[in-house]
């Protein structure tokens, strides 16, 4: 797993640079050197400001079908796992880079988050099933002077609060 995370740290910047590079190229050998880093500049920007609009709306919205789903009594774990794929996503948008950028405002667009949504809760499950995750949930006064009770959640208690 370490390799793989390094590997990863060190061939997506390498990626994305070439990319950069690549698109500055093509824009300054069509506009002109000055133009072609303004644009390529630009387009960095730009991308992050409307990640992060994006984000900042889909974050609310989420947020809003959270507090509606708890007012009928039903428990946010949909609407939690849509909250964390939107902070991974703006995070992505504020790196700078044409795929982060891509795969950011993947997991930000609704229709494509469904889809992670849906791979991560299987994932989650297959790691349940196989005894490698184990979830503790905290009951009661949390205080320094209260002792703390916990209880480990299997899979088949909540299964339903993460169908989506």
């Amino acid at each position: 797993m370490l390799l793989y995370l390094i590997l990863l740290l060190i061939l997506v910047p390498v990626a994305e640079l070439a990319i950069i590079l690549q698109v500055h190229f093509m824009i300054a050998s069509a506009w002109g050197t000055g133009i072609g880093l303004l644009v390529t500049i630009g387009t960095i920007v730009l991308t992050g400001v409307a990640g992060a609009s994006l984000a900042r709306h889909q974050g609310l919205d989420v947020f809003r079908k959270m507090q509606e789903g708890m007012r009928q009594g039903e428990l946010p774990g949909v609407a939690i796992l849509d909250g964390v794929l939107i902070l991974v996503g703006a995070a992505f948008l504020f790196t700078p880079g044409f795929l982060t950028d891509l795969f950011g405002f993947s997991l930000l667009l609704p229709t494509t988050r469904n889809g992670y949504r849906k791979l991560l809760i299987r994932w989650f499950r297959r790691k349940m099933e196989r005894g490698e995750a184990n979830f503790n949930v905290v009951h009661g006064d949390t205080s320094h002077d209260a002792p703390l009770r916990d209880a480990t959640v299997h899979p088949s208690n909540h299964e339903d609060n993460l169908r989506g």
